[in-house]
């Protein structure tokens, strides 16, 4: 599905889903638009090289799913304006199953001064949020600029990791507490799962922070400086975002630690529970074996007394046994 947001150089903006009006706006040379590909179709990308004219490879790029984050420059490169762009990979964090699996959802941008172009498979609720903004009025969002529009898209993209975040700081802290309470195989493999996903999530990211650092640096010639203070702000808040992802990369192998730790005390409690029994068993092997040779002399067998002698001299040897132990703190 295409969606089209222009803003012409008269003022008026219109808003269109058909290759015709995509043709119109570019052949305005004063007019701003975005145009927004979800779920896209082959036939619809065929837009990026005919109408604009696009390089080869971004676009093999674009139909190539899951592509690591980067910011590439085309400096008339294969550019139908001639004004050179920039083709950029973003991740934005999928907030319909993080409570299942951490992933995240590829959007794929072309920008230049005139133009911005986004290009993703599935619904993003942070694209979906500016255009729905730009649906209320283009003007909202083309008018400031599409260095503005493309702040827009970013600031929103990162913020939405927030809720992730929070979500991962509950969960890990469960987790802690299970290792503790309840450390069962089960939780080792739960520990595992999510720290194989953090361990994904944070190779996602990462790298995003040289993406916006680009943008920062001035490096992109048809972003102001007015722009560049706010997606500093942007740069802030996902460096932020890393550095939160790897601190619970460190807290997931403390769980799994604190398990094994555990595991282990719980395991030398019954060694030590196993060994006292075994100990005290110990004299009362030894007495029930001597009165169980087997001699046909046994003098002391026909006292009255010899039973209830050996039993009591049992009970006093569990008896001394246990106070020792407790006196030397072993229970």
């Amino acid at each position: 599905m295409v969606t089209v947001f222009i803003q012409f150089a008269d003022g008026r903006t219109s808003r269109a889903t058909d290759v015709a009006t995509i043709v119109a706006a570019a052949r305005d040379p004063g007019a701003r638009f975005w145009i927004d590909m979800e779920r896209w179709t082959e036939e619809e990308l065929t837009i990026l090289d005919e109408v604009f004219g696009f390089h080869p490879l971004t676009i093999e790029d674009t139909m190539q799913y899951s592509q690591r984050p980067k910011i590439e420059s085309y400096n008339h490169v294969g550019d139908a304006f001639k004004q050179g762009y920039f083709y950029m990979v973003i991740h934005g964090p999928d907030q319909e199953t993080f409570r299942e699996r951490l992933q995240t959802k590829e959007l794929d941008i072309f920008v230049s001064e005139r133009y911005l172009i986004t290009i993703h498979e599935e619904p993003m609720q942070s694209v979906t949020a500016v255009r729905n903004r730009a649906a209320a009025d283009p003007r909202l969002v083309l008018e400031p600029g599409i260095d503005m529009l493309l702040h827009a898209l970013l600031d929103h993209l990162v913020d939405n990791y927030r809720p992730i975040l929070d979500y991962l700081e509950v969960e890990l802290d469960n987790l802690e507490e299970e290792a503790l309470t309840n450390p069962t195989p089960e939780l080792l493999v739960r520990i595992a799962g999510k720290k194989r996903e953090l361990l994904n999530f944070r190779r996602i990211i990462a790298p995003q922070r040289d993406v916006l650092a680009q943008l920062t640096r001035g490096e992109v010639p048809f972003i102001r400086e007015s722009t560049r203070i706010y997606l500093r702000d942007v740069q802030d808040h996902l460096v932020r975002t890393v550095e939160m992802v790897e601190l619970y990369r460190d807290l997931i192998l403390g769980a799994r630690d604190l398990y094994l730790s555990t595991v282990n005390n719980n395991l030398n409690a019954i060694m030590k529970a196993l060994t006292m029994i075994s100990v005290v068993g110990l004299p009362l092997t030894v007495v029930t074996s001597f009165f169980g040779m087997n001699f046909e002399q046994i003098t002391t067998l026909r006292s009255p007394w010899a039973f209830w002698g050996a039993v009591a001299f049992m009970f006093a040897m569990v008896g001394i046994m246990l106070t020792w132990f407790r006196h030397k703190n072993w229970i």
